[in-house]
């Protein structure tokens, strides 16, 4: 039976090191996924990603189990990541569109297995959709990504964001509208 993340918690604060490596291997993917997207730099998510599971394992009991798991690792990972871009002093606009190594909602929407045809494609949408997340404001990448490719709910989102649940609603519509408006001007229907 499979330990609860949780559980997992409890027995890494209580010495089980192997507890860590599972909550690892249950969000590294997503986690990262997250940050690079954020950063739009593999060696900046990777130097976040290590920044967080570094905090997490030196402060295992910063975890309460009054919030969801993901919900909390991803409010520390934001935290990380926003403390890198002040630290930056000159925030540049940040991208969310990563390197194509993992495409999150992208691979929703290309087929699995497309023939030479489909490839062509797919790969002109997913670069017509790269381009369009390109031309939306960090902000709205960001809620974007995180509702549809971390696929946090409403209240997660809003609770991370430390906005109001109506907000969060509002901010995901207006990105989604944006995409949609992007690509449609860029004859992508």
């Amino acid at each position: 039976m499979e330990r609860s993340d949780a559980e997992l918690m409890k027995a890494f604060a209580e010495g089980e090191t192997g507890a860590l490596g599972e909550i690892i291997s249950r969000y590294g993917a997503p986690l990262y996924g997250y940050l690079l997207r954020l950063s739009g730099s593999p060696e900046t998510a990777s130097d976040l990603f290590q920044d967080v599971f570094v905090k997490l394992a030196r402060t295992p009991k910063a975890y309460g189990e009054r919030y969801k798991f993901s919900a909390w690792l991803f409010t520390v990972a934001h935290h990380a990541a926003m403390d890198h871009f002040r630290r930056r002093s000159a925030r540049k606009a940040e991208t969310l569109d990563g390197d194509g190594s993992d495409p999150g909602l992208l691979s929703r929407l290309i087929s699995p297995e497309p023939g030479p045809a489909a490839s062509a494609q797919n790969r002109e949408l997913k670069s017509a959709i790269e381009k369009a997340l390109e031309h939306l404001c960090p902000d709205q990448r960001e809620i974007f990504y995180l509702r549809h490719y971390s696929g946090l709910t409403f209240k997660e989102i809003a609770a991370l964001l430390k906005i109001p649940i109506g907000t969060a609603l509002a901010r995901v519509s207006r990105a989604a509208a944006a995409l949609r408006k992007e690509l449609e001007k860029n004859g992508v229907q």
